[in-house]
C-alpha cells in the first residue's frame, strides 16, 4: 500500500517538534523526528535505554539499512555524515537546486527510507528533519511506495532571537547577530524551497508555530485542508487536553526523551521592547509578516 510522508521544514527552535508529536498522535501514524540525523548518531537514538521501544525500533531500521545488499563493516558512518553535510546542508543549495547531489548519497538516502518503510506498519510517516534542501532531495528520489507532503512551520523571530542565548540545548547557543542572520537566511532558504517544491506539484501548507499553539484546532484544520489528509485523532485529543504520545523520534528536542507530553499554551516572555526587539521585528519582517 502506497504511504505517506509528511516532512516538517523549519529553521531550528521553532517548535517543528511538538508539531510532529502533534500529528504523529492521528490514527494509523507514527512520528520520527529528526531522520536526517540517523548517521551523525550512527543509526542509535541519543540518550535512549537500551531496550525501550524506540530503541528497538531504531535497531531494526539499523539492521535493515545496513543489509541493504552491503557488507555491514564497510558502512562508514562518519562518512556518511559529511556525504550528508555536503548535500543537505544550507551550503549546499547550488547541488540541491541544479540536481547535483552525490548519486552515493541519493542511494542511501533511498536505503534510509527502504529500511524505515520496511520496519513501519502506520501509513503515514512524519519527520521534522528541518532542513530546506533535503525536502527538496527527498523529492527527487521518485519512490512510487509514498508520496510527500511538506509543512512549512515558523515562529516569531524575537522569540527564537531569545532560545538562542540558552546553552545546553541540541542546538549551539548563538549571539544576537549571528542568531538572526541565521533565522533571516534559513527562512528564506525554506521559503524559497517551497516554490521548487510546489512547482513539483507536491501539497505544502504554511503555519505559525503561535497559532499553533493559540488555536492547535484550527491549525490542524488548516494543514487538513492544505495537505488533504485527516488529522481527526489528533484534534480529539487536543480538544480533550487529553496526552500526546512522543511516539518513535529518533532526535529533535529534549521532550522527545518524554513518553506522553501535553500541549501548553507559552507564558514567556519576550524581551524588552528595546533596541535589539525592534532590530529582529525589523530585519526579519519580511520572512514572519505573513
Amino acid at each position: 500500500m502506497r504511504k505517506t510522508l509528511i516532512y516538517i521544514i523549519g529553521a531550528g527552535r521553532s517548535g517543528t517538534t511538538i508539531l510532529d508529536i502533534i500529528l504523529g498522535n492521528n490514527g494509523d501514524t507514527i512520528s520520527l523526528g529528526e531522520i536526517n540525523r540517523f548517521y551523525k548518531r550512527n543509526g542509535f537514538p541519543p540518550q535512549r535505554k537500551k531496550f525501550d521501544n524506540v530503541s528497538y525500533y531504531w535497531n531494526n531500521v539499523k539492521n535493515s539499512f545496513e543489509f541493504k545488499g552491503l557488507i555491514p563493516e564497510k558502512i562508514d558512518y562518519y562518512k556518511l555524515d559529511i556525504l550528508n553535510i555536503r548535500n543537505e546542508y544550507h551550503s549546499a543549495i547550488f547541488k540541491s537546486v541544479f540536481n547535483l547531489t552525490n548519486k552515493k548519497y541519493n542511494d542511501y538516502l533511498n536505503y534510509l527510507y527502504d529500511a524505515i518503510l520496511e520496519n513501519t506498519q502506520e501509513n503515514t510517516i512524519i519527520e521534522s528533519s528541518k532542513y530546506p534542501l533535503r525536502a527538496i532531495n527527498i523529492s527527487r528520489l521518485r519512490r512510487k511506495d509514498f508520496d510527500i507532503k511538506y509543512i512549512y512551520l515558523k515562529k516569531d523571530p524575537v522569540k527564537v532571537i531569545q532560545s538562542f542565548n540558552k546553552k545546553n540545548l541540541e542546538q549551539p547557543p548563538k549571539g544576537f547577530l549571528k542568531a538572526n542572520i541565521y533565522y533571516l537566511f534559513v527562512n528564506s532558504l525554506c521559503m524559497f524551497s517551497l516554490l521548487i517544491l510546489k512547482l513539483k506539484k507536491h501539497k505544502i501548507s504554511k503555519l505559525k508555530y503561535e497559532n499553533l499553539i493559540k488555536n492547535p484546532i484550527e491549525s490542524i484544520d488548516k494543514l487538513a485542508i492544505d495537505l488533504e489528509e485527516d488529522f481527526f485523532l489528533s484534534k480529539e485529543k487536543l480538544k480533550n487536553n487529553k496526552s500526546l504520545n512522543t511516539g518513535f523520534l529518533f532526535d529533535g528536542n529534549r521532550i522527545r526523551l518524554k513518553e506522553s507530553i501535553h500541549l501548553q499554551s507559552e507564558n514567556k516572555k519576550l524581551s524588552k521592547k528595546g533596541l535589539k526587539y525592534y532590530f529582529t521585528r525589523v530585519f526579519n519582517y519580511i520572512i514572519y509578516r505573513k
